[in-house]
């Protein structure tokens, strides 16, 4: 089985359920793998709670399948990921849309300062730092537009598209045209019309997903 990472300072059902997503996605556990409670427990020398906890956190994104005592890796696949990028592109066109409607200038603002940050991370090619920002960004559409219900979806299914896009970044040495592409979406939101903004929003997310399902396609052939 393989190597488990050491685990940072973060509640401990959330740090396994990182750790695991994090095999999961980039095929350590492939699909088909049994998880066992116990064994889990013993390889990250914690108790059965935090392991329970992680497992309902991946089952409810939709990464594991399970039973009583165990769990099966059901991981992503193309259709998975074309599901996700959907739902995703509904929820932030929503989000947006509010966001716009109630507060246009602290939005523009709020993307502008998370900006920063994702020039410096490329800069630094700091990918851990990029993709925390890239996230960052996306996620200002739904702190600004105050819907409770839509960020409780958005918060259930970000850590399946952070990691997702962790992978991803870490297979580019360039992250600038990322930067560029975010650039010309929060340039838009802050001035343009809104049918320009949601289309370089589709045309944005759409890049995204093409990027992400790439090495799934090819192991799916």
């Amino acid at each position: 089985m393989s190597e488990i990472l050491p685990i940072k300072q973060r509640a401990l059902g959330e740090q396994v359920a990182h750790e695991l997503r994090r095999m999961i996605i980039t095929g350590r556990y492939a699909p088909g793998t049994t998880l066992v409670e116990g064994h889990l427990a013993e390889q990250f020398n914690l108790s059965r709670g935090p392991i329970r906890d992680a497992i309902k956190m991946l089952t409810a994104e939709g990464l594991l399948d399970t039973n009583r005592r165990s769990a099966t890796v059901v991981g992503l696949s193309v259709q998975d990921i074309d599901e996700l990028f959907s739902l995703r592109e509904s929820m932030e066109r929503l989000a947006l849309e509010i966001a716009m409607r109630r507060n246009r200038p602290a939005l523009a603002a709020e993307l502008d300062t998370t900006l920063r940050s994702m020039r410096r991370a490329a800069e630094d090619h700091d990918t851990d730092a990029y993709t925390a920002a890239d996230l960052q960004f996306h996620s200002v559409f739904y702190s600004v537009a105050e819907h409770r219900r839509l960020g409780d979806v958005w918060a259930q299914y970000r850590p399946t598209i952070e990691m997702l896009l962790l992978a991803s970044n870490e297979r580019y040495e360039d992250l600038g045209p990322s930067v560029a592409a975010h650039e010309v979406l929060a340039g838009l939101i802050g001035a343009a019309d809104p049918d320009e903004v949601f289309a370089e929003l589709h045309s944005h997310l759409d890049n995204a997903r093409l990027r992400l399902r790439a090495p799934y396609s090819q192991e799916q052939e």
